[in-house]
């Protein structure tokens, strides 16, 4: 296993490699660089706006419920397309990797997320926004930090890069 390290958010992550392979196509290998640090920086989005929501929910439940769409917009557009894109291309290099337990809670994660967006999505009018709102926010901040703690660590930096060139298609 990779040693982890400490980001600001507290969270682990695979260490950084110091810039040694400079005989790599600096290019390709920039633009995988740029890849592995965008599916972390949206990994630690999901997890600040969820802590966002949570505060904010406690603090104010129409503040909370004036930031239901965009929330549902958020889950259902960028949060959704991260969460495929483990389940189709990360998530069976894990399993490959003997994390088969691991990647079966994050799936079942996924699935609980799914559910409060929809539960969100349905609330009626009058109904408690403001607990829908805490609800998907805690499971996706469970999640997030399940994923940092468990998953995400077991490669390293150079692993993430072979990783990103085997599940992004070609050409970029």
């Amino acid at each position: 296993m990779a040693e982890p390290t400490c980001s600001a958010a507290g969270s682990r992550r695979a260490p950084l490699d110091p810039p040694r392979d400079l005989d790599y196509d600096g290019p390709h290998l920039m633009e995988l660089d740029r890849m592995v640090s965008e599916l972390f920086q949206e990994e630690e989005l999901a997890r600040d706006t969820a802590k966002k929501l949570i505060e904010l929910a406690q603090r104010s439940t129409d503040e909370a419920s004036a930031e239901r769409a965009s929330l549902l917009a958020f889950l259902r557009g960028p949060m959704e397309r991260h969460m495929r894109y483990e389940e189709t291309a990360i998530f069976p290099h894990f399993q490959a990797r003997g994390l088969a337990e691991e990647v079966q809670v994050a799936l079942k994660q996924h699935a609980a997320v799914r559910e409060a967006t929809d539960a969100l999505a349905g609330v009626a009018q009058g109904g408690d926004v403001a607990q829908a709102i805490v609800d998907v926010a805690r499971l996706l901040l469970h999640h997030t930090n399940f994923e940092g703690d468990y998953i995400y660590p077991e490669l390293t930096h150079d692993e993430w890069r072979e990783l990103m060139k085997e599940t992004v298609p070609q050409g970029i």
